[in-house]
C-alpha cells in the first residue's frame, strides 16, 4: 500500500498529543489540506481507513473525539469505508455506527435498521437507534417502532428518543407499557407529545405532576407541542380545559419550578404554560430565570400577556427587588404597555432613572417609554444629559412618548426640552430623539439638526447627520447634508452619505459621485451603497469604475449590488469575471449579484463556485442557484451534495435543489412542459 501523503501524516501524529490545543490544529490543518489540495483517490482511502483506525482505538479517548470530529468534517466520501466495517464487523462498532449517523444519508438506512433489528451488543444497537433518529424517513420510523417491544429498557428508551426527535405520531395505546414504565416513560412523554391526539391532553397534563423531575420536563415540552399541533388543526381548546381541570395550585407550582430549569427548550415550554393559566405568582420565578438571554424576549411576552393583572405582583416585587435584579425587573415592567402606568411602579422606574446604576437606568428609560404618559416627559428629558447606554435609551423613551402625548410635533415637544441645551450627551441625545419624531413627517425637526451639521462635536455631527436621514419628505436637509459630504470626519461623511440614500433626493446624485472618490473606503463605501439605492441609471459608469480601480473590498461589494440590477451583458461578463476574484468576500457577492441575472452562463459561473476552497463561497452559491431557479442546475447541485464535506453547505444544498424542484414542478403543472429557465 502506498504511503500517506506527508502533509496529512505529520496531522495525524498530532491526533494522539495531550495537549488539546495541538489535537484542535491538527484537526484544523488536515482538513484545510484536503480542502484545499484533494488527496488522490487512493491517498484519501488510506486517509479514511487510518483515521477509522483511530476513531476505534480503545486506549485513547482524545484520538477517537479528534477522529471523529475529522471525518465528519471530510464528509459523505468517508461512507463507503464505514459500510465495510460494518459488514465485515469488528472492534468499536459503537463509534462506527455513531459516525454514519452524522455523515451518512438516506440510503444507509437500511444498514442501520439491519444493525438495530438484529440480536448483539445493546449499545451497538443503541447507537444504530440514534443514528436512524437524525437521518430519520418512513424505513427508519418502522425499525425503531419495532424494536419498542424488545426485551433491552435501555434500547426502548433510545428508540423512544429517537421517535421523539423525528415527531413520529404515534397511537397513545401502543405507549400505554412505555408510559407506565419509569425507564422510559420520560421518552415516552416526548413522543406523545408528537400524537395530535386530544385525548392526550389530560394524560399529559398528568405527568407534568410525575414525581420524577425528567418526566416532569417532558411533558411540559410535550403539552406545549400538542396544543400546537392541535391549534394549527382548529382546536386550541383541549389543552386549556386540561389545565384548567388539574390539581391547581400544585400544578401552577409545579410550572413555576420549570421556569427555572436547566434546559431552555423546558423554560420556554414553562412560561407558555404558566401564561396559559394567567399564574402572575410566576413571576418571580421568571424573574430569577431571567440570567438566560434567550428567555429574556419570551418574559416580556409573558408579561404582556398577563397584562393590568400583573401590576400588583410586580409592585410588590419592586418593593422587594435586590438592586441588581431592577433592571430584569423593569424589562418586565416595559412588557405591560400602557397597564403598567402605576403610580409606583412609574416611581420606581424614575428614581432608578436617576440613580447611579447605569443599567437599571437604562432599563428604566426604556420601560418609561413603553408604559409612560406626558407625566415622564419631563424625567425622562432630564435624563437626555446621561452619558452612554441610559441616555441613548432616554432619547429613545422621549421620542416614543412624546409621540404618543404630543404628536410626534416639533412645536409641541420644545416646550418639554431643556432650557440650556448645552453640549455633550444632551445634545447628542436630542438628534437622536429629533431623528426619531421627524420619523412622523414634521420638517419642523429640520432646522435644529441643521444646525448641529457644524457644531463643534463631532459625535453631534454624526448624530445629526444620520437623524436628518430618518425623516422623510422633501426637505432643505438633503442640501446641507450633500454640504456635509466635506466635513472633515470620515464618519460624519460616511453618515451623510448614508442619509442622502435615505432620503432619495435625486439632486444628491453629483455629491455622492463626488464622495465616491473620498480618501476613506468608509465613506466610499456608503456613497456607492447610496446610489445604488437611488437606482439613477447615470450613477452604472462609475460603479463599474469602483468595481475595476478601488482597492477595497468593502466598496467594490456595494457596487456590486447596483451592477446586477442592469441586466447589461456587459455587467454580466463583469459579475462573471468577480466569481474569480482573491478576495472571498468580493466572490461572495458577485454570486448573490448572479442570483438575479438571466442566462444559463449565469448559472455556469456561479455552479463553479461550488467548488470553491472556502466554505462559505459554496454556501452562497449554492443559496444564489436556490435563488435562480435555473433547472439546468439540478444534475450538478446533486453530484455536488453527494460529496460535499461540510454539513451546513450540505444543508444549503439540498434546499437549493428541494427549492429548483419545486419551482419546476409548478412551472410543469402551469404550462405543461417544465422548461427550464434562467
Amino acid at each position: 500500500m502506498n504511503a500517506l501523503r506527508s502533509d496529512l501524516a505529520r496531522c495525524l501524529e498530532f491526533f494522539g498529543s495531550e495537549r488539546w490545543r495541538e489535537r484542535k490544529d491538527a484537526a484544523r490543518d488536515l482538513l484545510a489540506a484536503v480542502r484545499e489540495q484533494p488527496p488522490a483517490p487512493d491517498q484519501l482511502a488510506i486517509l479514511v481507513e487510518q483515521l477509522l483506525d483511530g476513531l476505534v482505538t480503545p486506549d485513547s479517548v482524545a484520538r477517537r473525539s479528534v477522529c471523529h470530529e475529522v471525518l465528519t468534517g471530510i464528509g459523505p466520501s468517508v461512507v463507503p469505508a464505514i459500510r465495510r466495517r460494518l459488514r465485515v464487523g469488528g472492534a468499536g462498532a459503537r463509534m462506527i455506527v455513531d459516525l454514519l449517523g452524522d455523515v451518512g444519508g438516506a440510503d444507509d438506512v437500511p444498514l442501520l435498521a439491519a444493525i438495530l433489528g438484529a440480536p448483539g451488543d445493546d449499545n451497538v444497537r443503541a447507537s444504530a437507534a440514534a443514528a436512524l433518529g437524525v437521518l430519520g424517513g418512513a424505513e427508519a420510523e418502522r425499525a425503531l417502532a419495532n424494536v419498542l417491544s424488545d426485551s433491552s429498557e435501555m434500547l426502548r428508551m433510545f428508540a423512544l428518543d429517537a421517535l421523539a426527535r423525528l415527531g413520529t405520531v404515534m397511537p397513545p395505546a401502543r405507549l400505554g407499557p412505555l408510559l407506565a414504565d419509569p425507564v422510559t416513560r420520560r421518552a415516552a412523554v416526548a413522543v406523545l407529545g408528537h400524537s395530535g391526539d386530544p385525548a392526550a391532553a389530560s394524560q399529559l397534563v398528568r405527568f407534568l405532576g410525575d414525581a420524577m423531575p425528567g418526566v416532569r420536563a417532558a411533558a411540559a415540552v410535550a403539552v406545549v407541542r400538542l396544543h400546537a399541533t392541535l391549534s394549527m388543526r382548529g382546536d386550541p381548546v383541549a389543552v386549556a380545559a386540561a389545565l384548567a381541570a388539574g390539581d391547581g395550585e400544585p400544578l401552577r407550582q409545579r410550572i413555576r419550578e420549570l421556569v427555572e430549569h436547566r434546559q431552555l427548550e423546558v423554560k420556554l415550554a414553562a412560561l407558555a404554560l404558566a401564561g396559559a393559566l394567567g399564574d402572575v405568582r410566576s413571576l418571580s420565578h421568571v424573574l430569577r430565570a431571567m440570567s438566560d438571554p434567550e428567555l429574556r424576549e419570551r418574559a416580556v411576552e409573558f408579561a404582556a400577556g398577563l397584562g393590568a393583572a400583573a401590576v400588583p405582583v410586580l409592585v410588590d416585587m419592586v418593593e422587594q427587588a435586590a438592586p441588581e435584579t431592577l433592571g430584569d425587573l423593569f424589562l418586565l415592567v416595559s412588557g405591560l404597555g400602557p397597564a403598567g402606568a402605576h403610580p409606583r411602579l412609574v416611581e420606581a422606574l424614575t428614581t432608578a432613572l436617576a440613580g447611579p446604576d447605569g443599567h437599571a437606568a437604562c432599563m428604566a428609560a426604556t420601560a418609561l417609554g413603553k408604559v409612560g404618559g406626558i407625566e415622564v416627559i419631563a424625567p425622562l428629558a432630564r435624563a437626555l444629559a446621561l452619558e452612554g447606554p441610559a441616555g441613548e435609551a432616554a432619547a429613545v423613551a422621549f421620542a416614543a412618548v412624546a409621540g404618543r402625548a404630543l404628536g410626534s410635533r416639533h412645536a409641541r415637544v420644545a416646550p418639554h426640552l431643556p432650557a440650556d441645551a448645552g453640549g455633550g450627551a444632551l445634545v447628542r441625545n436630542l438628534c437622536r430623539a429629533f431623528g426619531l419624531l421627524g420619523r412622523g413627517g414634521d420638517v419642523g425637526f429640520v432646522g435644529p439638526l441643521i444646525a448641529r451639521l457644524g457644531d463643534r462635536d463631532v459625535g453631534v455631527r454624526l448624530l445629526a447627520a444620520r437623524a436628518l436621514g430618518q425623516i422623510g419628505g422633501e426637505h432643505e436637509g438633503a442640501a446641507a447634508l450633500a454640504l456635509a459630504l466635506q466635513d472633515e470626519d470620515a464618519g460624519v461623511r460616511a453618515a451623510a452619505c448614508r442619509s442622502l440614500g435615505q432620503l432619495g433626493a435625486a439632486e444628491s446624485v453629483p455629491a455622492l459621485l463626488t464622495a465616491s472618490r473620498d480618501s476613506s473606503s468608509s465613506v466610499r463605501a456608503a456613497a456607492v451603497q447610496a446610489l445604488v439605492g437611488l437606482d439613477n441609471p447615470i450613477a452604472l459608469a462609475r460603479l463599474r469604475e469602483v468595481v475595476l480601480a478601488d482597492s477595497a473590498p468593502a466598496v467594490v461589494i456595494q457596487a456590486i449590488a447596483g451592477l446586477s440590477r442592469s441586466g447589461t451583458d456587459q455587467d454580466l461578463v463583469m459579475l462573471m469575471s468577480l466569481c474569480r476574484a482573491p478576495d472571498h468576500e468580493i466572490v461572495k457577492a458577485a454570486a448573490r449579484g448572479l442570483a438575479g441575472c438571466r442566462g444559463h452562463r449565469a448559472t455556469a459561473a456561479v455552479l463553479g463556485l461550488l467548488e470553491h476552497p472556502r466554505w462559505d463561497v459554496r454556501w452562497a452559491a449554492a443559496e444564489a442557484l436556490g435563488e435562480r431557479g435555473d433547472s439546468t442546475a439540478l444534475p450538478p447541485l446533486r453530484r455536488v451534495h453527494a460529496v460535499e464535506p461540510d454539513p451546513l453547505v450540505r444543508k444549503v444544498l439540498a434546499g437549493a435543489v428541494a427549492r429548483i424542484e419545486a419551482q419546476a414542478a409548478e412551472r410543469a403543472a402551469s404550462d405543461g412542459e417544465g422548461a427550464p429557465t434562467a
